[in-house]
């Protein structure tokens, strides 16, 4: 065989990812001797805890090393329902908890799972570049409800209520928002709720960042909403709070017969997740969580500076709430998100991410990661700076 005629056309409705594109090209810079001032990854430059790492090689030396339950192993299980009522309010059984190769796969098999082909989902715009992707692969649509600074780039109950139709099965939210880092209010998604009872449609929840949030703010989960634990899928991940994001380990939380058909799908990908991760896994929920308040807290240092900076260029931006992004516009220079990065790039080797890798709604803004060290943010903002002044 030798004709692109005889593979399947289902590539083509999907795009790679815009992110890893400037991840790609920032790595074979760095390779080149360049030095990249590198606000582009969304993962935490910190090494993975100690005593995560120990356990996952403690489990690998008692050989540890085979196969496990599909759905993951017990123990891990339990400490994720624990970890629900912890954070969350909401007790839940092991049977309703599957292990995943991170919240890519969660985020995955969940629309694999629920979607039909002709169901719609509905995400605020700008969104993670995978939701519309899976929802494709599944035959269906997602359609992108478009925020604003002016509403602070949150979805409002009236907002989502123009958007809603009969073909709609799941509203995807993520507090903290990536790539704004707002976090949602409690009465926000209470009224939020109410629309998805009225109209029986499922929230899917992706705050993989719900433990990295400012200013005394309080993470509330729309689960914790009288009636909404039927009809809530919690996704989460291990990467950004613990950053273990190169272990490949998350997990999704919902009600068993959700769980139950995502495990089928889960099977036919992958069998069962990698051993030594989970018992690591368990050692990152189970044992001290000093470590995630420890880089919380180097989080706002760095996020305050980056702000201080681009207060100081003119550049316009909600304040991030949570997450380590910061999405400021450059409207006023007049350059596709593309381009300007592009510029920002080669003038200046600052590695950042154009807003439209987020959907249309993003076109006009840039991603600024603070995951990288308070010192490479200062070498970095300022050559960012000086490109800006040839603007």
């Amino acid at each position: 065989m030798n004709s692109n005629d005889q593979l399947s056309t289902k590539p083509n409705l999907i795009h790679p990812s815009p992110i890893r594109k400037i991840v790609s090209k920032t790595e074979v810079a760095k390779r080149a001797g360049i030095p990249i001032a590198d606000f582009s990854v969304g993962r935490p430059d910190f090494d993975t805890p100690v005593h995560i790492k120990k356990a996952a090689i403690e489990a690998m030396e008692k050989g540890l090393v085979h196969y496990t339950a599909s759905a993951g192993i017990i123990e891990l299980r339990e400490a994720v329902c624990q970890r629900m009522i912890i954070e969350n309010k909401v007790s839940y059984q092991p049977d309703q908890v599957l292990v995943t190769a991170g919240a890519t796969e969660a985020i995955y098999i969940t629309l694999q799972t629920i979607l039909n082909p002709g169901d719609e989902i509905l995400a605020p715009e700008p969104m993670f570049v995978y939701y519309s992707g899976g929802a494709i692969l599944a035959g269906a649509e997602c359609t992108g409800i478009p925020l604003t600074p002016e509403d602070n780039f949150k979805l409002t109950a009236d907002k989502l209520l123009k958007y809603i139709s009969p073909r709609t099965k799941a509203l995807i939210l993520t507090s903290p928002h990536n790539p704004t880092g707002q976090v949602y209010k409690e009465s926000d998604l209470v009224k939020i709720a109410e629309l998805a009872v009225k109209h029986n449609f499922y929230i899917i929840t992706d705050d993989i960042y719900n433990r990295l949030i400012y200013d005394g703010l309080a993470y509330f989960n729309i689960v914790q909403v009288p009636g909404m634990a039927e009809r809530t899928i919690i996704i989460q991940s291990f990467s950004k709070m613990y950053a273990m994001d190169g272990w490949r380990i998350g997990y999704l939380v919902a009600p068993e017969p959700i769980v139950s058909r995502a495990l089928k799908i889960h099977q036919h990908i992958m069998s069962c997740p990698n051993t030594f991760v989970q018992w690591g896994a368990v050692a990152a929920l189970n044992e001290s969580q000093t470590c995630v308040e420890q880089m919380r807290i180097e989080f706002d240092r760095r996020r305050r500076l980056m702000m201080e900076f681009l207060d100081n260029f003119g550049l316009p931006y909600e304040p991030p709430q949570g997450a380590f992004y910061i999405f400021p516009s450059i409207k006023k220079y007049g350059m596709a998100s593309e381009t300007f990065c592009e510029f920002i790039f080669d003038e200046a080797q600052v590695a950042i991410v154009p807003g439209n890798a987020f959907g249309k709604a993003g076109e006009g803004f840039v991603r600024f990661s603070y995951a990288t060290s308070y010192e490479e943010i200062e070498k970095g903002m300022i050559k960012f700076g000086k490109a800006l002044e040839k603007l």
